[in-house]
């Protein structure tokens, strides 16, 4: 996501965080590792929308631009591992007739409201962004 493509510092890996999981700024100042940070949220409503299953989830994470489209499948499973722990979302096993059963997941009514409490953090931070784009920050 960081854009450097060839000649790319050292020490910057194509999605714009620092190699080894460190963070020195000096090495990577494209800020692209900002939607890798949407993940989370991103699920949330897209499972809002309509209950789906992980690979599904995957696709549509990267044409949005959240993942890259040869991210692992790990990635999204992960995330709704932790989502089904913490009681946010549900699954039901889906045979839609071809290859095998699926987990089909959906949020449950304590996942819509932390969706709602991402969107309140998500709008704060557009309405940041946005003085910071516009150079409009503290006026």
């Amino acid at each position: 996501m960081c854009g450097h493509g060839k000649g790319a510092p050292v020490n910057c890996c194509a999605e714009g965080a620092i190699k080894g999981g460190g963070t020195d700024f000096r090495a990577c100042r494209c800020g692209g590792n900002l939607p890798r940070h949407l993940v989370l949220p991103a699920i949330l409503h897209l499972l809002e929308e309509e209950p789906s299953h992980g690979y599904a989830l995957q696709q549509k994470l990267s044409r949005l631009g959240i993942l890259d489209s040869g991210a692992s499948p790990a990635t999204i499973y992960r995330v709704l591992s932790r989502l089904e722990e913490g009681g946010l979302a549900e699954h039901d096993h889906s045979d839609e007739g071809q290859g095998p059963t699926r987990k089909v997941y959906r949020l449950t009514e304590e996942g819509r409201a932390v969706l709602q409490v991402w969107r309140s953090h998500l709008r704060k931070t557009r309405d940041l962004l946005n003085q910071l784009v516009t150079g409009e920050v503290g006026k």
